[in-house]
């Protein structure tokens, strides 16, 4: 009972984790939906909006693109509060069907494999892995099973779909030009947008219209979430051997069901662990 109870609870964080969502996904969804805090002021800046669109542009007619990002994740203490782990991230894609990710940091180390045919999580640390079959499936469609919600939970993978503008300013109320300040020794354009229940706000390089750093802020009643990622090590075009996408399953790597859960039964499969 109780190991069939740990690897529920591993397969419902596994891909979370591997995106930079750690815990924070069961954090942000609960039994009772959050009551949404004062609409702000609409105010839209067609300069906001026209960098936004060169940075998503960028990205979408980048045939591969390599990063890294280090994130502060929020996650529930046992004692209700939000407390932050780093979890750092590299990340490499090559359309149309081609993504790595491998994460580590205070999160749980872990592999991502998509190569068209079959998408691959692995604990290496642990040995266990799921797979599952994805024949005829796109990228953006792989993203959106693996990881639901993630246009308002992760803003990283918002990056990494075929048109990320029209993820980005879906249902945007707001969006202005702060200014302009370094990040990573790159000097960027810093924006900030507001949407239904979550605010959020964009560094991009100047010169080479890439993202720095993402902050996301969730609107609500009570204490909220914030969600911090820094982008380094971009490479755009780049030759990627065709290896970075073969799978590296452990030796006695045990096989669990590719299967995302939400907290609630994450929660149930622990109490049936008692």
């Amino acid at each position: 009972m109780k190991r069939n109870a740990t690897v529920h609870v591993f397969c419902g964080t596994l891909l979370a984790a591997t995106l930079l969502l750690g815990g924070g996904a069961a954090a942000l969804a609960d039994d009772k939906p959050l009551r949404q805090a004062a609409a702000a002021p609409e105010i839209k800046d067609e300069r906001a909006l026209k960098l936004l669109k060169e940075m998503t542009d960028t990205l979408a007619g980048a045939q591969t693109l390599a990063f890294k990002a280090r994130g502060l994740v929020p996650i529930v203490a046992p004692t209700g509060q939000y407390v932050s782990l780093f979890g750092t991230t590299r990340v490499v894609m090559q359309r149309p069907d081609g993504l790595f990710v491998e994460s580590r940091g205070d999160l749980v180390p872990n592999d991502l494999y998509y190569n068209g045919k079959t998408l691959t999580a692995i604990d290496p640390a642990r040995k266990f892995y799921a797979q599952q079959d994805v024949s005829g499936s796109s990228l953006d469609a792989v993203l959106e099973k693996a990881v639901p919600a993630a246009d308002t939970l992760a803003p990283f993978v918002d990056l990494l779909v075929s048109d990320p503008y029209a993820r980005m300013a879906k249902e945007l109320s707001s969006a202005i030009v702060v200014g302009q300040s370094m990040v990573g020794g790159a000097n960027t354009d810093h924006l900030a947008f507001t949407a239904p229940g979550i605010d959020w706000e964009v560094w991009i390089g100047v010169k080479d219209k890439l993202p720095r750093l993402v902050v996301a802020s969730y609107r609500g009643d009570g204490r909220q979430p914030n969600f911090t990622v820094e982008f380094s090590d971009w490479k755009l075009n780049a030759e990627v051997p065709a290896k970075t996408f073969e799978v590296s399953i452990p030796k006695d790597a045990v096989k669990l069901d590719f299967k995302l859960q939400g907290p609630t039964q994450s929660k149930q499969a622990e109490q049936g662990a008692k």
